[in-house]
């Protein structure tokens, strides 16, 4: 596709851009690193920064009650409408090594997220559970340097995790996390964030490569669409646009949209 079909709709390049939601009106993301929560709708001439947080944020999104809860730190948080963020449960992990990555909510109202090394020691990645009911925290399955994900596909049952430094997206169920089959292989490039649309296709943005990799139910790849970033993190269909979040961390050279998220019709991403 012509790359000046996407633009900017963030105001400044973020350190490392994630997490891409759906809101009632549009979306919501983050800098991870520096714990900040932007909104955002289309037609806004700008995001909203809602939240600032004093430890990283991995993502933030509307519970079934409609609390705003996300993973931050090394545990999880409800995000208040004054700004605030209230601790909820917490893994236990020591955050001066360890920190929050990406994560969603399953079907049955737990929060699945992922926590990875940051301080540059030996790779130790695991997946999580929340129960909001329990308020418990269980270790779903280690092994997993960078996890990220998990995306929850439209039958209910199956679970897409991203295995980033392993170059792969793996696929397992919510009735047994433990085991996994490779749902898809990727080359040139490092899966990261990933969504479904409205059509069952499954958006993958794929780290250092440049592009999107869009896949069937039954992990075919159907398309791979090039982006001007070149750390693409996640990927969103938001009624006729797509939406990407990217990072501008470790470039020493960024390019004039590397750490923006950027927007583009949906026509002209995958026609």
């Amino acid at each position: 596709m012509d790359q000046t079909q996407w633009t900017p709709v963030s105001t400044h390049a973020l350190e490392l851009g994630e997490g891409l939601r759906h809101t009632p009106g549009g979306a919501r993301w983050v800098d991870l690193v520096n714990g900040e929560l932007y909104a955002w709708a289309p037609g806004d001439s700008a995001p909203v920064l809602t939240h600032r947080l004093a430890e990283p944020l991995g993502f933030a999104e509307e519970d079934p009650t409609g609390r705003l809860i996300g993973a931050a730190g090394t545990g999880v948080v409800e995000l208040l409408a004054d700004g605030r963020s209230v601790p909820l449960a917490g893994t236990g992990l020591d955050p001066a090594r360890y920190r929050v990555n990406d994560g969603s909510f399953a079907p049955d109202g737990s929060l699945w997220f992922g926590t990875m090394v940051h301080d540059g020691s030996d790779p130790d990645g695991a997946v999580w559970r929340w129960d909001p009911a329990g308020s418990a925290v269980e270790q779903l399955r280690s092994g997993i340097p960078i996890p990220n994900g998990p995306l929850f596909l439209p039958d209910g049952r199956s679970v897409l995790v991203s295995d980033t430094e392993a170059g792969r997206i793996l696929k397992t169920t919510t009735a047994d996390p433990g085991a996994a089959e490779v749902f898809a292989q990727v080359s040139d490039g490092n899966p990261d964030g990933m969504s479904v649309d409205a059509k069952g296709r499954i958006w993958s943005a794929v780290w250092g490569a440049s592009r999107l990799d869009v896949y069937g139910g039954d992990g075919r790849l159907l398309a791979s669409v090039p982006v001007p970033v070149r750390q693409p993190t996640s990927v969103l269909v938001l009624g006729d646009q797509v939406l990407v979040t990217s990072a501008a961390s470790g470039l020493s050279d960024p390019g004039p949209l590397d750490g923006y998220t950027i927007t583009a019709p949906l026509s002209a991403v995958l026609p």
